[in-house]
């Protein structure tokens, strides 16, 4: 009963965490192009430290680049009742003096059939002053209450342009908060 009345009487605004995807990030099914290219960072944007996994080239310091070329990093998650995934995306604030062109930043979600994707978004601090921070972001995976999805976070060089480009300038890519929660 007690639990119930908490549950009832929260504070508003807190957010019920199911699944804290930064704590699990060795459980993460796939890490790709290999293991290496991400770590657990403590990050600061704009002032505000947030725990984050850093995505980089591991070859940065022989070549020069520290981006990557392309990402992906795959959780398998079991979906609450009303559930949401929340996350913030940034580059490093390092990065952000360095001419490139930005990083596509996507997330997708896999049940039954292909994933489909949820978010499409580019940040190019070096262009955009409004880039340089934490951009937050939710997803509503209501849809999948109850079952079990694979969660994809993929990071690109360069967004999609004719013809392709590779970019690596200034890509040091930042996944933090990453999180389930009940609403």
């Amino acid at each position: 009963m007690a639990l119930v009345a908490w549950f009832v009487l929260r504070p508003a605004g807190e957010e019920r965490v199911t699944a804290d995807l930064i704590a699990q990030f060795d459980a993460a099914s796939e890490k790709r192009p290999n293991p290496d290219v991400f770590s657990l960072v403590d990050a600061t944007l704009g002032g505000e430290t947030r725990k984050a996994i850093l995505v980089r080239d591991p070859s940065a310091s022989t070549d020069g680049s520290v981006g990557v070329a392309g990402s992906r990093l795959v959780y398998d998650v079991t979906v609450p009742e009303d559930g949401e995934l929340r996350f913030s995306i940034g580059l490093l604030e390092s990065e952000w003096t360095t001419d490139g062109d930005g990083v596509l930043f996507r997330v997708l979600v896999g049940a039954t059939g292909p994933p489909e994707e949820f978010i499409n978004v580019v940040l190019d601090p070096y262009h955009k002053p409004g880039d340089r921070g934490w951009l937050p972001l939710t997803v509503d995976l209501s849809e999948y209450s109850g079952e079990t999805v694979k969660l994809f976070f993929n990071t690109n060089a360069s967004p999609p342009a004719r013809p392709p480009r590779d970019d690596r300038n200034g890509d040091a890519a930042l996944w933090a908060d990453l999180r389930i929660v009940a609403r």
